[in-house]
């Protein structure tokens, strides 16, 4: 523990000075954020590649608890899947922040990211869900890589507000690596806890009024390692996941992640195109501060935490999966995020069933015409007599 707290102090300490380089050396080459009165309301151009300065000092971090006595083997592997894997999407998001990458061409960039951690062997081939065990077999790899890129995209969403992604990030790396404690996985517990000391540096300067963004080098790395977290803290075994916590503490960001998908497929825009409609957007519309936003979410993601630690605790995944569920429902009602969506969903379902009902009612009309239409054909019996009176009575 007292080595864990040196390492910790290490990142925080590594985070604080290679934020001011960066931020300098941003600001000189001209990698900033510039406002553009829409989406991007800041008062003055701030400098990007915050996400160089957290991946830097996590790895200085990472490698403190490395030389240290307390190394084990599943660190030193842990901490080389992560270092690749974090290096290279970090290098894509740097050149998001400079050249802004298409959608198409990210996408593809962050797939590729995602690889060397399946590649060593770091996906999920059985899930447990209340108790019960479902095999994946060969479906956990395309499983662990769309869950990698939900958790990437999750977090690169939510950065849109000073200190949010950070807030959003330091909560839940502190809260997987509790769980980490809890399941019997000090190696994860270990770099989520580290992870989580280099964005509390960070935090100084990302606050409102932030001096220096996370940008897409920053946003990606954070959701990439919660991603990686969630899965190696949660195992059962080599590769069976308790498939509660990941998702529960992870409800707010993909929340407003599935929020977006389903705003965007139903006003008929493109998936990646942008927009002022995400939770923090929501809140600061009604009128709140942005240290209101910050202190509102952060406080939500350390309850979906601390209830995703409870269940994992106590074995009673419907806890954890019963305080998602209700603050999902809290947010849609009391119209704090997701009631236009919902409202959305509606229209869509209605629509559909309209249609539907008017295909079926022009079918059942073609149904009775064709059957009035028909002409009736009595049988004849064999008595002539009776035949006549049934031709009578028609």
């Amino acid at each position: 523990m007292d080595s864990l707290a040196l390492t910790s102090a290490v990142a925080f300490t590594a985070s604080l000075a290679l934020t001011a380089v960066v931020r300098a050396a941003a600001r000189r080459w001209g990698i900033v954020d510039k406002p553009d009165g829409r989406r991007k309301l800041h008062g003055r151009p701030v400098p990007l590649w915050g996400g160089v300065a957290v991946y830097g000092a996590t790895v200085l971090g990472l490698l403190a608890t490395g030389f240290g006595a307390g190394a084990t083997k599943e660190f030193t592997e842990l901490c080389a899947a992560w270092m690749l894997a974090a290096g290279f999407v970090c290098l894509v998001g740097s050149f998001d922040d400079r050249f802004e990458l298409s959608a198409r061409v990210k996408l593809l960039l962050q797939i590729v990211s995602v690889l060397p951690i399946v590649l060593m062997g770091y996906y999920v081939d059985r899930i447990v869900a209340f108790g019960y065990p479902i095999e994946l077999g060969w479906l956990g790899i395309p499983l662990t890589i769309l869950w990698l890129l939900g958790c990437i995209n999750a977090l690169n969403l939510i950065d849109g507000m000073d200190g949010l992604a950070s807030i959003v990030g330091l909560s839940t790396a502190a809260m997987l690596g509790v769980i980490a404690v809890g399941e019997g996985h000090p190696h994860v517990a270990a770099m989520a806890f580290i992870l989580a000391a280099s964005l509390a540096g960070f935090l100084v300067y990302n606050l409102p009024p932030a001096s220096i963004f996370l940008g897409d080098s920053g946003s990606m790395v954070i959701g990439l390692s919660i991603g990686l977290l969630g899965i190696q803290g949660s195992l059962k075994t080599s590769a069976t996941l308790a498939i509660t916590a990941p998702v529960v503490v992870m409800t707010l960001p993909m929340f407003d992640i599935a929020a977006a998908l389903v705003r965007r497929r139903l006003t008929g825009r493109r998936f990646d195109a942008p927009d002022r409609r995400h939770i923090h957007h929501r809140l600061l519309e009604r009128g709140w501060t942005p240290w209101q936003v910050l202190c509102l979410l952060g406080a939500l993601c350390l309850t979906m935490g601390g209830a995703a630690t409870a269940a994992t605790i106590f074995r009673l995944d419907a806890l954890a999966w019963i305080a998602a569920i209700t603050l999902i429902v809290l947010m849609v009602r009391l119209r704090l995020f997701g009631h236009h969506e919902f409202a959305l969903i509606k229209l869509a379902v209605l629509r559909t069933l309209r249609t539907y009902s008017g295909y079926v009612r022009r079918l059942m009309r073609r149904s009775d015409a064709r059957h009035m239409d028909k002409p009736i054909v009595l049988e004849k019996p064999s008595d002539d007599d009776t035949y006549s009176d049934q031709r009578k009575a028609a």
